[in-house]
C-alpha cells in the first residue's frame, strides 16, 4: 500500500512538471470535446474496456477539463500567479485520491511497472497536448485558418482513437 502512495506522490510531480517544461499557451478545447471525452471515458469504462484504454480518455478529459477552467477563470477576470499549474494539481490530485479512495487503482493492474489507468493518463494528457500543437501547426500551414470545421477536436479525438486501438493491440 505503501508504494502505492509512492508512486501516487511521483506521478503528481511529474505530471505538474510537464506545465513548466512544455511551453503551453492558456487555450482550451471546446466543451464538445470535452464532453465527448467525457462520455466516452463513462462507456468505456461501463462496458469493461480495459484500464489502460479508460485512463487514455480520463486524462484527455481532466486535462481538456483543466484548459477549459483556466480559460473560464481568465474571461472572468479571476488570474492568480500560477494559476493553471495549481488548477493542473489540484485536479490530478483530486482524480487521483477519488480513485485511490474508490479502490479502483489495482496495484497488480501495471504496465511498465505503472498503474494501467494512471499510464493511460499520463499518454492521454499528453495526446491533448499533442493535439494542441498539431492543430496550431496546421492553421500556421494555411494561414491561421482551420483546413476543416471542428479541426482542433478531430485531431484530438483521432489521436486517442488511433492510440485506443494501439493500446487494444498492444495489450491484447
Amino acid at each position: 500500500m505503501n508504494n502505492v502512495k509512492s508512486h501516487f506522490i511521483f506521478l503528481a510531480a511529474g505530471l505538474s512538471s510537464i506545465l513548466f517544461f512544455l511551453p503551453i499557451k492558456a487555450s482550451a478545447f471546446c466543451p464538445l470535446c470535452m464532453v465527448a471525452t467525457g462520455t466516452i471515458t463513462g462507456i468505456l469504462r461501463y462496458l469493461g474496456v480495459d484500464d489502460a484504454i479508460v485512463g487514455l480518455w480520463l486524462g484527455a478529459f481532466t486535462l481538456s477539463s483543466v484548459l477549459m477552467l483556466n480559460k473560464f477563470l481568465i474571461k472572468r477576470g479571476k488570474k492568480i500567479k500560477f494559476q493553471l499549474p495549481l488548477i493542473f494539481i489540484g485536479s490530478y490530485a483530486l482524480l487521483l485520491s477519488t480513485l485511490y479512495w474508490a479502490d479502483l487503482l489495482n496495484p497488480y493492474n501495471k504496465i511498465l511497472g505503472i498503474n494501467k489507468i494512471i499510464f493511460g493518463m499520463i499518454i492521454g494528457s499528453l495526446l491533448i497536448l499533442a493535439g494542441h500543437n498539431i492543430d496550431r501547426f496546421l492553421r500556421k500551414q494555411n494561414q491561421d485558418k482551420i483546413f476543416i470545421s471542428h479541426q482542433k477536436m478531430i485531431v484530438a479525438m483521432g489521436l486517442l482513437i488511433i492510440f485506443s486501438f494501439i493500446f487494444y493491440f498492444i495489450i491484447q
